[in-house]
């Protein structure tokens, strides 16, 4: 199930209204300096374009954001700094290494409270590479979260936590979906959630159904529908969204040692620089593809001025944020 996460992660055209050049003060805040002729101090990616839009929200995922784009020698002492500690093999198990594989690298974070994977991409052709020497670079990061059976709430609060992150980066959601083994669509109380965007979030999902020869609308939240659903048998929900330059996932799984929450960070720019792309020819299509999917989210409201229910609910308060 993660391999498919990242496929669809990978599918997004990803983009980051975050940062593509930081300024030196934003370096420190990260608590490091990216000193490489390829990774100048303090930027995601010295060859990016435009002028620096500093916006250095403080969560988990910028802190796997700013893991991406680091020299591989220097992305290992990075998070040795920070105290990650790798996994030894007799620990490694099937619910972070879904494919058991004997060559991944997993690494304990410097409280236990999650395991990280990182991948190192080598830009063998990138024009941003010296001479054609092909960097090796960290790309993608990925983190894993083990969640006892009976503590489902502590799973709502980790989902809702990261719509939070996402709305905090100003991140475009792509898609919200949650289903469980045997679960139907079309039938009321709703059995699965399903949205494509913040406005289709805060409206919730419904179900239209011919009563008396009429049309009935049935309206339910999602998070209703979610907390109704979470502890049914092969429960399973995704969250994507994106900015600028990145892709971001949420996957969640129960599974027989419990729930299983796996998130990928996947920098799309990197990979789409590779091979002989440049940042003159990506950055403006990312940012217009950023743009239009703004607009269409902004454009869905107009469906909800006629007969569908219901009012959309104020963001914040959907959150849970005041």
């Amino acid at each position: 199930m993660t391999r498919n996460l990242i496929v669809a992660i990978t599918a997004l055209i990803c983009i980051n209204t975050s940062s593509f050049g930081q300024n030196k003060s934003n370096a420190e805040k990260m608590g490091y300096a990216r000193t490489t002729q390829y990774w100048g101090p303090g930027t995601y990616y010295c060859y990016a374009p435009g002028k620096p839009i500093n916006k250095m929200a403080n969560n988990a995922e910028t802190a796997m954001r700013d893991l991406t784009g680091i020299w591989e020698e220097d992305f290992y002492k990075e998070i040795a700094k920070q105290g990650f500690v790798k996994v030894p093999k007799k620990e490694i198990k099937k619910w972070f290494n879904d494919n058991n594989s004997k060559t991944k690298k997993f690494y304990y974070s410097p409280d236990k409270s999650y395991i990280l994977f990182p991948s190192i991409k080598n830009l063998d052709n990138s024009p941003a590479m010296a001479n054609g020497y092909g960097a090796p670079v960290s790309t993608n990061m990925m983190r894993y979260v083990l969640i006892p059976k009976e503590d489902s709430l502590k799973v709502m609060d980790a989902i809702w936590q990261f719509l939070r992150d996402l709305n905090e980066m100003k991140a475009a959601l792509m898609s919200l979906g949650s289903k469980y083994k045997n679960s139907k669509s079309g039938v009321y109380p709703c059995e699965q959630a399903e949205a494509t965007g913040w406005s289709n979030f805060r409206a919730g999902t419904w179900v239209q159904k011919m009563v008396d020869g009429k049309q009935k609308n049935y309206w339910e939240r999602h998070e209703k529908i979610i907390r109704r659903t979470i502890g049914k048998p092969k429960f399973d929900l995704w969250i994507l969204g994106q900015e600028i330059d990145y892709c971001y996932g949420m996957h969640v799984t129960l599974q027989k040692e419990g729930y299983v929450l796996y998130y990928a960070l996947v920098s799309s720019t990197l990979g789409d620089l590779e091979p002989g792309n440049t940042w003159i020819k990506e950055h403006p299509m990312l940012v217009e593809q950023y743009n239009n999917a703004i607009r269409i989210d902004k454009h869905d409201i107009d469906q909800y001025k006629g007969n569908l229910p219901p009012n959309i609910e104020d963001l914040n308060l959907l959150l849970h944020i005041k």
